[in-house]
């Protein structure tokens, strides 16, 4: 404990020195004054308080404020890129101050877009700073109006398109009225913004976390929460975490962020973007995402725009259950009710069952093949598949076939698999061709929180925002992105064989080599007799390594027939004799070099693949991420709506014991439609469970069986490829 608070007293003395190196001596000293030492006292007026804080610092606090109020410039840049731009946009900044946020606008919409813009403050010394500041600039559509936020309003029965708080909030003594103020304010298609200080302990926001847009980093330790809040309180700042929980209570919850600021002490502060929570004006929209959980071809909403009655419909969504909820107890809708995109679909983000992954995903690319999936299965534009999500690199490779399924459903327990997989729709809705290669095909770019903040971020779900935003910056730089997910040990351990062996060289010449004989004569001679010494096999032919590295539980471990350093061999060596590493197989060229080759890559991140996806809607508008597992999602499934199902290497997973295989099998027989397919790959060369599915009337057929000395796919990591088809009428007839 006696760490912890001289840890908080040297943050606070980080503070003060952050004012003193950066401010000139006689602002230092105004600002120091002011700000810790001169007594506001109590005098019963709002008003003549914030005069005796600002008065003789008003001059002096924009050059002051720059380090220690984070985020303004976040909370602008988010709300710029969430705004449906109109010819009559109206702009109120409450509290509004200086102005400087008005003016740094400017750098992001010019000022001249909006009809009017209103700044509201009621320190008369901060107001004449603004209006000679907007004098300056010839900013003749903004005005400043010096009153009560609470009293304001806008003439001619105006409705405002932005509402903005910068640190305002957290100083108005009656912020139930500041919040309410706000909402009567928006336009119905408005957005609000706002930044400011907080603190929160997790056990005041777990019961409404699907609300509030996501959880992370929004927990503040006891130590800290008491500290900044006496502190604040000093100068009249009130940290109550009930101010952010009425406005989220009041509005809906668009984008939410929980940031510290590093330089003074991880003060906390949050960036939020909302709107009314209320809107109904998209109801179609609310819709879809009430059924599409449970309805994988929902019936369209009547044509006047109104919703069926969603409580008589046999099977309910947990989107719905919860839309219910909130609407029953005026609580706004989770947040994915409010985001721009519909690939989402809601999640309790509170279950057990989402917090085992140690915030992170496993896999940063997807190691099945989607061209032998396309292959066996014969993808149509009538198909409605539910497929494992993985890093999402198939699901982008069904939906940029020419003719892509209508409907592609990915199912992952992690919810960070599907953030990634939101990253990458979000990037193809939004980007460059050039973008997406650098973030896709290199795993790096230089500008990713740029890109985040201004292009993505409209377009992904909040979790997802607060996921990307906390780690994107690290993933892609540095190593780059796939050198991330929990896989990344093994294609380290690759790395650090090749260099202590000194075999980086003859790596490059694989990668190159002309012909397969070229490819088989390095691979012979001068990598398979490093990759695959006695060395590799202790390191590698063990349970953890199996499971932390390469996601290999024991239950499929024990699926395989021989040694598993047999196996490994069984894998490689016939990959090298029938595909070229650098032109037909970007598997294994990304693990030898961690980046794609524009010769050898996913076909999502190819140039075609990017042209069918981007620009012909159809592809990305039919994908839905759920975050469950397969039998909680195919429970709510209205029967016979699925035609293919792809379950991977998944029931390799499960116990011959348990009852959790013949329970999956059930729910998939009762989802798909007659002749609907299960395709599955498997360790073993005839899995057990294929009984299994017998039993429940599936029909089995191997599509590959791997066999010594034979590549079944470019991947080749699996002993088998099997299709199980549910009898069609015809076969029932019969």
């Amino acid at each position: 404990m006696m760490l912890s608070i001289a840890a908080v007293c040297l943050s606070a003395a980080v503070f003060i020195a952050a004012a003193l190196l950066f401010s000139p001596a006689s602002t230092l000293l105004i600002f120091c004054w002011n700000c810790f030492l001169k007594p506001i006292g109590k005098t019963g007026n709002q008003q003549t308080s914030l005069e005796r804080f600002y008065k003789s610092q008003a001059s002096i606090y924009d050059s002051t404020r720059k380090t220690l109020l984070k985020g303004r410039e976040l909370m602008l840049r988010l709300a710029k890129s969430h705004l449906r731009f109109t010819s009559d946009m109206v702009w109120v900044d409450l509290g509004g101050g200086t102005g400087y946020n008005i003016e740094k606008m400017n750098e992001y919409i010019p000022l001249s877009q909006f009809k009017a813009i209103y700044l509201v403050d009621l320190s008369p010394s901060l107001c004449e700073v603004a209006r000679k500041r907007f004098e300056a600039i010839g900013a003749t559509n903004v005005f400043v109006h010096c009153r009560d936020v609470n009293e304001f309003e806008l003439p001619d029965n105006q409705k405002a398109h932005l509402v903005t708080m910068s640190y305002s909030l957290s100083m108005i003594p009656n912020y139930h009225s500041t919040v309410d103020r706000a909402a009567a304010l928006l336009h119905d298609d408005g957005l609000a913004g706002v930044v400011d200080f907080y603190v929160q302990s997790e056990s005041s926001y777990t019961a409404k976390t699907n609300t509030l847009g996501g959880e992370l980093h929004r927990h503040v330790n006891w130590l800290s929460r008491n500290f900044w809040r006496l502190w604040f309180e000093f100068d009249h700042v009130h940290l109550d975490p009930a101010r952010r929980d009425y406005l989220e209570y009041r509005m809906g919850t668009i984008k939410s962020l929980n940031c510290r600021n590093k330089i003074l002490g991880h003060i906390p502060y949050y960036v939020w973007v909302g709107c009314d929570k209320r809107n109904a004006s998209d109801i179609n929209y609310r819709h879809q995402l009430a059924t599409e959980s449970p309805f994988l071809a929902p019936r369209l909403p009547a044509a006047s725009g109104s919703c069926e009655n969603l409580l008589d419909l046999p099977v309910k969504s947990k989107g719905h259950d919860a839309a219910h909820v909130a609407m029953l107890q005026n609580m706004p809708y989770p947040s994915f009710y409010y985001q721009r995109e519909i690939w989402r679909i809601y999640y309790d983000s509170q279950a057990a069952h989402h917090h085992q992954f140690n915030n992170q995903y496993i896999y940063a690319f997807t190691w099945e093949d989607p061209i032998e999936d396309h292959n066996i299965l014969k993808f149509n534009s009538d198909d409605v598949v539910l497929a494992i999500t993985s890093a999402g690199d198939n699901l982008l490779a069904y939906a940029a076939l020419d003719k892509p399924p209508r409907r592609i459903h990915g199912v992952d327990m992690n919810p960070h698999q599907n953030h990634l997989v939101e990253l990458k729709l979000a990037a193809l809705r939004a980007l460059s061709y050039d973008d997406i290669w650098m973030m896709f095909g290199e795993g790096k770019h230089p500008k990713f929180h740029e890109l985040l903040v201004n292009k993505l971020a409209v377009h992904m779900s909040s979790p997802a925002f607060q996921y990307w935003f906390q780690v994107g910056e690290d993933t892609f730089s540095g190593a780059g992105l796939y050198d991330t997910g929990s896989t990344r040990w093994a294609l380290r351990l690759v790395r650090w064989i090749f260099k202590i062996c000194n075999i980086k060289a003859q790596v490059d010449a694989l990668c190159d080599a002309k012909s397969i004989e070229e490819q088989k004569q390095i691979w012979n001679k001068q990598i398979r007799p490093v990759l695959l010494s006695p060395i590799t096999r202790l390191a590698v032919c063990n349970s953890v390594f199996l499971w932390k590295a390469l996601g290999v539980p024991m239950n499929q471990a024990d699926c395989i027939e021989t040694s598993l350093f047999q196996y490994i061999v069984d894998t490689l060596d016939p990959l090298i004799d029938t595909y070229r590493i650098g032109t037909e197989n970007y598997f294994y060229y990304l693990c030898l070099n961690g980046r794609y080759s524009p010769k050898t890559c996913p076909s999502y991140i190819t140039k075609r693949g990017y042209f069918n996806l981007s620009r012909r809607r159809s592809g990305l508008d039919g994908i839905r991420l759920h975050t469950d597992s397969i039998n909680d999602v195919v429970e709510r499934l209205t029967p016979g709506t699925v035609t293919i199902a792809i379950v991977m290497d998944h029931m390799d997973w499960f116990s011959p014991a348990g009852k959790e295989v013949d329970e999956e099998i059930s729910q998939l027989h009762k989802a798909l439609a007659n002749g609907g397919r299960v395709m599955l790959r498997s360790s073993s060369t005839k899995p057990w469970y294929l009984k299994n599915f017998q039993i429940h009337g599936f029909a089995i057929e191997p599509a590959a069986v791997r066999k010594p000395g034979m590549a079944i796919d470019r991947v080749n990591m699996y002993a088998s490829t099997w299709v199980c088809t549910k009898p069609g009428m015809q076969d029932l007839v019969i």
